[in-house]
């Protein structure tokens, strides 16, 4: 039983819009960060990878609009403004969003196909850059096809796609053509089946994705199992954007089966792990149940397996597992056992000095490292002491004293800095490196993690925050905020898990924090982690080279005794 789960994996989109924006700016002086700059449009073209209906034929419409959402420049068709240019001020941030004119998302065999892409971008003085708006297509698309040996067990078939809110899509045997389905629904499919042997007919249901992706086409296949367990593979043609849905349906009335999760990174973690298998007997005499070990004990233990809908699916969560180590697991009824099978939960790797106790220093700088280097740890401290304030003391320090335990950080924010105008205390799992001509990039967030993913970030925090007196974003607050965070990346860089802690109260003790890290594509194993603590939430907020984002002077953050939970 080699079957596998769906994934919700991202990936490049074929079968696009491409839209072309050169950008070129007016001359300045190194000095002079204001001025203008222009808008002009280039050219388009059609990626047909993806083949849809009347892609040759597509009107492409284009708004231009202001951070604030007023629309600057609009087209109904993007080739009555190709060309043009636009002058506008450097330094100003625009969303250019293109789409199909005139149309909406629609789902159905006869809907029409609908494209939308949206890129933002800053005018920069002194330099021609060019953006592209990718217009992909806003809908999925799902067909269903037989095998050869399909045919040859069942009389009579037929199958009904089915998503959100009472939609269903009616799939005849005869039935060859694609249809069009609404993004971010569930989408499962029902098979309504006669076995030549004489039998009834019968019913077989299962998830194609949890949640449907746009310009992906979704290719349902049913073949049969005759092991009777309901095999499921996935096979993903990258080029073509297209995921072939094999669904093996069983010919044996009843059985269990027990379903392997050791590839799905969705089911496998740290220290906990969602089992699955399929029941299909049609009155099961006994609660149906997981029975799991590690692989290197003889006894099992047992938790009961909540059916999933209407499927013949059950899924158990086991919590408490060790890391790094291999467990084996079965579905039971009764007397009645499925295969057993086996994962391995993710490996535990070390945050280093996660509470706080390693420090060093050189000259004025402090580094939560035990080598006087922004190493592992990493802050502003160089820069606002060494090349953009000189005589300043260092944003984020050792403290020694005002403790949980061992030592603390301490984060305060400095305003009336030379070029960036104010810099906010800080201290973040990366490195840092002063870029003078554009003091935003000097900051690189994110080390190498290829541990067991965490669920949840807590410590212990102290907050001082004081009155804005500089900054103008986001433009509502009077008194500054701090911010903790934490992101996961995977291998191809995507940001697949992300959580955060804002504290906006004056906190005189230091009291407890703690926040959830949710990920948006479970799927990915961990690649790179980061964890952030800033005295100001809007301190890393630039525009051009100068610091943006509100903040107030002397807001000061101590932070100590970190802990990541992976259940």
């Amino acid at each position: 039983m080699n079957s596998k789960r769906i994934m919700n994996t991202k990936y490049i989109l074929p079968g696009v819009f491409s839209l072309g924006l050169a950008l070129f700016t007016a001359c300045q002086s190194e000095e002079n960060f204001g001025g203008e700059g222009y808008i002009q449009f280039s050219g388009i073209e059609i990626d047909k990878t993806l083949q849809t209906r009347a892609a040759d034929a597509e009107q492409i419409a284009v708004d231009i609009k202001t951070t604030d959402g007023t629309v600057f420049k609009h087209a109904d068709n993007w080739t009555e403004i190709q060309g043009e240019s636009f002058l506008v001020p450097a330094g100003t941030e625009y969303n250019v969003t293109a789409y199909s004119f005139g149309k909406e998302a629609a789902q159905g065999f006869d809907a029409e196909p609908v494209y939308k892409g949206e890129q933002s971008v800053t005018i920069k003085p002194n330099e021609a850059q060019t953006v592209t708006v990718t217009c992909k297509l806003a809908q999925s698309k799902v067909s269903v096809t037989y095998t050869d040996q399909f045919k040859t067990r069942f009389s009579e078939y037929s199958a009904t796609v089915s998503g959100n809110e009472g939609f269903e899509l009616p799939f005849a045997a005869d039935e060859t053509r694609a249809a069009f389905a609404l993004v971010d629904q569930p989408l499962n499919v029902t098979l309504t089946f006669t076995p030549k042997d004489g039998t009834e007919a019968r019913q077989f249901t299962q998830k194609i994705t949890d949640k449907a992706q746009a310009a992906c086409h979704y290719i349902v296949k049913f073949d049969v199992d005759n092991n009777g367990t309901g095999n499921i593979t996935v096979s993903v043609n990258q080029n073509k954007t297209e995921y072939e849905v094999t669904l093996g349906v069983p010919v044996k009335p009843d059985g269990l089966s027990t379903i392997p999760i050791s590839a799905d990174n969705s089911k496998v973690w740290g220290k906990y792990a969602i089992l699955d298998g399929m029941c299909s007997f049609v009155e099961p005499e006994a609660p149906v149940q997981f029975k799991y070990k590690k692989s290197t004990d003889a006894e099992w233990q047992t938790v009961a397996a909540e059916k999933v809908g209407a499927t013949t699916e059950y899924t158990a969560k086991v919590k408490a597992l060790d890391f790094g180590t291999e467990y084996q697991y079965k579905i039971v009824c009764g007397e009645t056992e499925g295969d057993v099978c086996s994962f391995i939960t993710e490996e535990y790797v070390e945050i280093p000095n996660l509470n706080f106790d390693t420090w060093s220093q050189s000259g004025k700088n402090w580094f939560a490292n035990a080598d006087a280097a922004d190493s592992y740890w990493a802050s502003g401290n160089t820069g606002v002491t060494s090349f953009l304030a000189g005589s300043h003391d260092p944003i984020t320090e050792k403290e020694s004293e005002d403790v949980v335990k061992g030592s603390a950080a301490k984060l305060h924010t400095i305003t009336g800095i030379t070029l960036v105008g104010s810099a906010a205390g800080n201290l973040f799992i990366g490195s840092y490196s002063t870029n003078m001509s554009n003091p935003s990039a000097s900051v690189s967030f994110g080390r190498p993690y290829t541990g067991a993913r965490p669920t949840k970030l807590s410590g212990y925090y102290k907050y001082s925050p004081k009155a804005i007196n500089n900054g103008s974003y986001p433009g509502n607050l009077t008194t500054d905020e701090c911010n903790i965070y934490l992101t996961v990346w995977d291998a191809n860089g995507n940001q697949i898990g992300f959580g955060e802690f804002v504290g906006k109260e004056n906190v005189a003790e230091y009291t407890p924090f703690s926040f959830d890290v949710v990920y948006s594509d479970p799927t990915q194993k961990a690649a790179k982690i980061t964890i952030v603590a800033t005295s100001s939430h809007y301190g890393g907020h630039f525009e051009g080279s100068k610091v943006t984002g509100q903040v107030g002077a002397n807001s000061t953050l101590w932070i100590d005794e970190f802990e990541l939970s992976y259940d």
